[in-house]
């Protein structure tokens, strides 16, 4: 594989205009890094993810020779250090998108060098980068034309560190915060305030965040992607002030909250008569309330229904026939394959709609 790859990248040579490269899961080395830095002076874009074989020196050999380089993508190149990050930073000044997912070996002195040197950044995704701290953060908020921020299962954030985002961060439309076990309603707040333009949220089991952070979430009019998976201390209460203020809300995704009862979701089917997604999947939900949900939501074309164990035989049979016009995807538990009538699958096949039964 490795041999294979240096032979074609040898063929640069003849494509000393080429402004993409990607070489995505193949194993590199520092003297692929010298024929690309050596024959292509025009890249704007370079992917390595899940490559073996990226270290510090390949990047400090690539970088100088890209300085018109927007996207590079380093996911899961888990050797580089800092060292690498101040490269890039250094000599792509014109950077607008990094990924560095789960490269654990970057500290807070790498968001330290992007907050200085990457102005035009846009687009950042440090997912399950554990060397990402509040301090960090801090220095990152300087990069105020950020749009997209990906901080999935950086554990070592809280409150104080989504505040400095929050502080500069009025451009960012999608911020994921999956699993950021020290965010609670106080950051929830603050990001209500500062990033008004927020349209995709992720604030999967993230466990503290309760009732009183929906309330937050309810000032942010534009929001139209919200995941809160897991999030077992929010209820109806939480959700009627989200749904009254976030009427353009066309995903949404709830499994796993188990403490909202269906006085939640008729809220849900009163107020967000635009959703297009949603995830029930081992809610509390009742045969009434899916009913009502399932009738009232008329843009709905995808409903992930799976373990609704307060929901009977005859309560999916109702609501699959109240939605059956529009649905294009539904998720089911496998039993229910054999359960629900013969009539109402093939209508909804009839419909093409595709059914997803679940083991």
């Amino acid at each position: 594989m490795h041999q294979e790859l240096s032979t074609t990248l040898h063929c640069l040579k003849q494509l000393k205009n080429l402004n993409r490269i990607r070489v995505d899961g193949a194993r590199v080395s520092y003297s692929i890094f010298k024929i690309i830095s050596t024959n292509c002076k025009f890249l704007i874009e370079i992917g390595l993810s899940k490559c073996k074989g990226v270290t510090d020196m390949g990047i400090i050999q690539l970088v100088p020779a890209c300085p018109n380089l927007k996207i590079l993508n380093l996911t899961c190149c888990h050797s580089i250090t800092d060292a690498a990050i101040f490269a890039i930073a250094v000599y792509c000044r014109n950077l607008l998108c990094l990924k560095v997912k789960s490269c654990n070996l970057l500290t807070e002195k790498s968001l330290d060098i992007l907050g200085s040197y990457s102005l035009l950044l846009e687009d950042l995704d440090l997912t399950d980068c554990s060397g990402v701290n509040d301090s960090g953060l801090n220095c990152l908020s300087k990069c105020s034309e950020l749009l997209c921020l990906k901080l999935g299962l950086c554990i070592n954030i809280s409150d104080k560190g989504l505040s400095f985002i929050a502080s500069n961060g009025t451009k960012i439309r999608e911020l994921d915060l999956y699993r950021c076990s020290g965010i609670d309603d106080n950051g929830i707040a603050a990001l209500s305030s500062g990033c008004k333009k927020l349209k995709k949220l992720n604030l999967s089991y993230c466990n503290k965040v309760t009732d009183r952070g929906l309330q937050y979430l309810s000032q942010l009019e534009e929001l139209s992607d919200l995941e809160l998976r897991g999030l077992v201390n929010i209820t109806g209460t939480g959700l009627m002030a989200l749904a009254s203020g976030c009427r353009r809300l066309s995903e949404l995704d709830l499994k796993h909250c188990v403490s909202i009862n269906d006085s939640g979701f008729w809220v849900i089917a009163y107020y967000l008569r635009n959703l297009q997604q949603i995830n029930l999947s081992y809610c509390g939900i009742s045969d009434s309330g899916l009913c009502m949900l399932m009738g009232n939501l008329t843009q709905l074309q995808d409903a992930k229904l799976v373990n609704l164990t307060n929901v009977s035989v005859q309560g999916f049979e109702l609501a699959l026939r109240a939605c059956c016009v529009q649905l294009k995807k539904v998720k089911l538990l496998a039993s229910l394959g054999f359960l629900l009538s013969p009539e109402i699958l093939k209508t909804l096949r009839a419909r093409s709609c595709r059914i997803r039964l679940w083991d």
